[in-house]
């Protein structure tokens, strides 16, 4: 395994221990839309947005 991987699976692990301890619920508002999830899931959802972002640049 190259350091680019070991770096971007730590990163990922902090992400999920993050996700884990983080409670509550938030409102996501896209123009006039909103809408109301759990805060841990609104984080997955735009780490995962930007993992589909980052892999498109590459």
């Amino acid at each position: 395994m190259n350091r680019r991987l070991i770096w971007a699976l730590l990163l990922i692990a902090l992400c999920v221990l993050f996700f884990i301890f983080t409670g509550g619920n938030t409102t996501v508002e896209i123009f006039s839309f909103a809408l109301k999830l759990k805060t841990s899931l609104a984080l997955l959802l735009f780490t995962g947005i930007g993992i589909v972002i980052g892999a498109l640049l590459k």
